[in-house]
């Protein structure tokens, strides 16, 4: 019995412990579908928007001739682009660090022990799973100009000056940072906690017998070993920040700017050139130049922090 048994695995490994030709099959017919999906979806779209770039391709003009490098020159000259590049900078340098301290602070505070914990919890969850359009509507009215607003109404009341949240360009973006900030900061939050929930509780109780403070714990036990679930989390804000669109859009329509382009971003500035003026060449290229400063910037973190790491 024994001998047959061992004849019946090999026969359904295959001589030497390698995989049959039925189970290769198999092992193919469920991975294929899968990278032809994602060939699909991720690479093929990468690869018209890159060759769209290099044409003058417009829905409202039959022929399309290629160009070398007028798009990318374009986008140099260009007011709005620079405008929208500036602002999707600004966007990042100010929500990714924000998102990711607060997340991390909030994180740490419900890991040591607090009651109604999970009340906590959800109410940090909550914005995220509300969808950007009508958390973007509500903030609408809170922001509205005069007393109407929520916000104006509570510093009217305190004795404090008004202010035009939606009509001072210097405070419209970051007030659309603020939307974006409330709207992704629970993600991070259970992100960050449950990282700090799965790190072995005998690191913490060996600092402590060592004389360690709670911060010192926090500073030399949880952050340290808590860098790849912060390198994810840094690296999903800033994909998020410098892909922002809906807040901005539905920020930017009827309000007291008439046009949107103090508070336009990068996203906002593909979909005006390529619905709004069909120029879909342009708008490629200024796809592709998202999606090159995005990569970049995703390589840079992933150096610096396996640099402090190391």
């Amino acid at each position: 019995m024994m001998q047959t048994a061992g004849k019946r695995s090999r026969v359904a490994v295959g001589v030497g412990g390698r995989l049959t030709r039925s189970q290769i099959g198999f092992l193919w017919g469920i991975v294929m579908p899968v990278i032809a999906l994602f060939i699909i979806i991720r690479v093929i779209p990468i690869l018209v928007v890159l060759l769209m770039s290099f044409t003058n391709f417009n829905l409202n003009r039959p022929l399309t001739r290629f160009l070398p490098y007028q798009n990318f020159t374009r986008l140099i000259g260009d007011p709005n682009f620079l405008t929208a590049f500036i602002n999707s900078t600004e966007f990042v340098i100010i929500a990714v660090p924000l998102e990711i301290i607060l997340g991390l602070a909030f994180a740490i505070y419900l890991n040591r022990k607090v009651r109604f914990e999970s009340i906590y919890e959800t109410l940090y969850f909550l914005p995220y799973i509300v969808p950007m359009v009508p958390s973007a509507i509500i903030w609408k009215w809170i922001y509205a100009p005069g007393t109407y607003g929520l916000a104006n109404y509570l510093l009217d009341q305190m004795g404090f000056a008004r202010v035009g949240w939606m009509s001072t360009p210097q405070i419209s973006l970051l007030a659309v940072i603020g939307i974006h900030i409330w709207k992704q900061l629970g993600f991070f939050v259970i992100v960050f906690l449950v990282g700090l929930k799965n790190i072995p509780s005998d690191f913490r109780e060996a600092a402590v017998v060592d004389g360690a403070t709670p911060w010192e714990i926090t500073r030399k036990v949880d952050i340290p070993l808590l860098k790849p679930v912060i390198l994810f989390g840094v690296v999903m804000a800033t994909i998020w920040a410098w892909s922002a669109f809906t807040e901005v859009y539905i920020m930017s329509q009827g309000t007291d700017i008439s046009t949107g382009a103090e508070i336009q971003v990068l996203v906002t500035r593909i979909y005006a050139e390529g619905f709004l003026y069909f120029n879909m060449g342009y708008a490629s290229a200024i796809s592709f130049v998202l999606f090159i400063v995005s990569l970049i910037l995703v390589a840079l973190q992933f150096r610096i922090i396996r640099v402090e790491s190391n």
